[in-house]
């Protein structure tokens, strides 16, 4: 069986043109090279190269093995990187999200269903493409606002996020429990804007001069920290990050104000979904 390190040699110098060149790009010696390149013919049983008194290339059996050497170097790589990911996803909880709302309390819920397991979320806001994701192994569950209908998931109502605004404190709306859209129009209402669900339903609801669009979330955060500025957000963001100073937190009324989240998985997950699900 021929060594993957002659294969590596042979495609370095068919890459390279030269026994220096090659032997410093893998950090050897030009007489290690060469010995390799012998052992080399020797179990593949043919000669490999042309060789002249100050100068070795490959001759047309060596251009054939240096192709073949790269197919394989290939595959071997590609086989090493694909065993990783498996043996990766072994240990990793992987959420697809909606929106960056759920972050916090998603995150803070799989740590206690999955204490032994890493876990990683990523943002989408297309569900064809997060049912694929679970199709093809990247995620573990997805998060989306309506019920994912494929007959390869499993799902379940996850919870209801309501939105809230965050009124500075020294506003009289800011001791009331519950505020309209309609009277929140009358203030420039600081958004984050992710090109989730609650973008969707505030674009939906109010105009462009409405409100204030942030597209970076820690800026938004800073302003709302350090401002008396009006700003809309969520009840898991609330719970999550706290009330920002200076604010309070007053439930938007409208009865369309929530989103309600339907976690998903492949069916062959739902045992890990069950588990997920006790800790909601």
């Amino acid at each position: 069986m021929i060594e993957m390190r002659l294969l590596e040699i042979l495609s370095a110098f068919a890459e390279e043109g030269t026994q220096a060149a090659a032997a410093e790009k893998l950090h050897i010696s030009q007489p290690t090279l060469s010995s390799s390149m012998r052992k080399l013919e020797e179990e593949i049983g043919a000669p490999l190269f042309e060789r002249t008194k100050n100068r070795m290339v490959l001759n047309e059996n060596g251009r054939a093995a240096a192709e073949y050497a790269g197919r394989i170097l290939r595959e071997e790589a590609a086989m090493r990187q694909h065993i990783q990911e498996m043996e990766r996803r072994k240990h990793t909880v992987s959420f697809a999200l909606c929106s960056h709302s759920p972050v916090a309390k998603m995150t803070m819920i799989a740590s206690q269903a999955f204490p032994d397991m890493q876990l990683n979320t990523v943002f989408c806001t297309e569900t064809e493409e997060m049912v694929q994701g679970l199709a093809d192994h990247l995620y573990t569950f997805i998060l989306t606002e309506s019920p994912v209908l494929d007959e390869r998931t499993y799902g379940f109502p996850c919870y209801t996020e309501r939105l809230v605004a965050l009124i500075p404190e020294d506003q009289p709306e800011a001791n009331r429990t519950s505020i309209s859209l309609d009277e929140l129009k009358e203030h420039q209402m600081l958004f984050f804007c992710n090109g989730g669900a609650w973008e969707r339903y505030i674009r939906r609801k109010l105009k462009d001069g409405e409100f204030i669009p942030q597209t970076n979330f820690a800026d938004y955060c800073s302003l709302i920290n350090i401002l008396p500025v009006w700003a809309f957000g969520s009840d898991t963001q609330v719970a999550a990050l706290s009330v920002p100073p200076g604010h309070k937190a007053v439930l938007v009324s409208d009865e369309d104000a929530h989103l309600d989240y339907w976690c998903s998985c492949l069916k062959e997950k739902k045992k890990e979904a069950d588990v997920l699900r006790s800790f909601l």
